[in-house]
């Protein structure tokens, strides 16, 4: 009874976007019982939802360790190795999955998704056309079908999937976020050629490149940016107080010009470190 309310308690957890606090609580759990799936999928659950496809992948592989055609385990096994780029084998999980439970729409959209992130747009449509045809009371997979349309470049076609998952579920976030990115790419096309270029631009945005994408780099980037912003920010306050001192009689306290400077001297080497990492 103790590990079923621990399980619910993580599964809260992960709804409210507590993935760290989730992991905290599943480790010791898998610890004592290594035997118990819910908290191997739990487990891979958040370990994704943190950024960490490796654990992730790992945590679900034990799940399927225990239940080895287990549709749970295979989806979260798929899932783990399309953020990793191991498209073959996020497929091949997929595909067992929807062949043990034939027409269940979760499964079909795991299939499509990890199709877009292998970059085979048109694969993806195809399955995920007949998957939403089978199962048209399903609003995430209408939106996954959305997806695949825009990516395979056909936009009317992605707006009306979108819009029957409104109809089907009204403020379906997903939905109305996928609409958002379509309603930027529309404003891009003004013929063919855009056309083409806007929705290859959307579908390489799905893809996971091999070997997965660098999360290392795109943190260098925000350290870069956030070195460049401050600064600015320092230099401005340094010329502002200089302005202030030569024209008006108020007095610049020294410690606040040399801080501002050691602040703007900081940020200058964080970003040169981050931008020199980075290539």
């Amino acid at each position: 009874m103790r590990t079923d309310l621990l399980l619910d308690r993580a599964d809260d957890l992960l709804d409210g976007g507590r993935a760290g606090q989730a992991a905290s609580l599943l480790a010791p759990v898998v610890g004592e019982e290594p035997g118990n799936v819910a908290a191997w999928l739990l487990l891979a659950r958040a370990r994704l939802a943190l950024g960490q496809p490796d654990l992730a992948l790992a945590a679900a592989r034990a799940a399927l360790r225990l239940e080895p055609r287990g549709v749970e385990p295979l989806f979260w096994v798929s899932a783990a190795y399309s953020v990793l780029g191991r498209h073959d084998l996020a497929i091949a999980a997929a595909t067992t999955a929807c062949g043990e439970e034939p027409g269940h729409p979760r499964l079909a959209e795991r299939l499509g998704r990890a199709l877009l992130a292998a970059g085979r747009a048109a694969d993806a449509e195809r399955t995920l056309r007949a998957a939403a045809e089978f199962a048209h009371y399903d609003a995430d997979l209408q939106v996954a079908y959305g997806v695949a349309l825009l990516a395979a470049g056909r936009p009317l076609g992605a707006r009306e999937a979108h819009g029957r998952a409104l109809r089907l579920e009204p403020g379906h976030e997903r939905a109305e976020a996928e609409l958002r990115r379509l309603a930027a790419a529309e404003r891009r096309i003004v013929d063919a050629a855009s056309l083409v270029r806007a929705t290859d631009e959307y579908a390489e945005s799905l893809r996971v490149p091999p070997g997965g994408r660098d999360r290392s780099a795109s943190g260098r980037d925000v350290l870069a940016h956030v070195g460049v912003v401050v600064f600015g920010v320092c230099l401005t306050a340094v010329l502002v107080l200089a302005v202030l001192g030569r024209t008006t009689a108020a007095e610049v306290p020294v410690p606040l010009m040399a801080a501002l400077l050691c602040a703007a001297g900081s940020a200058v080497c964080a970003t040169m470190l981050a931008r020199r990492t980075g290539g």
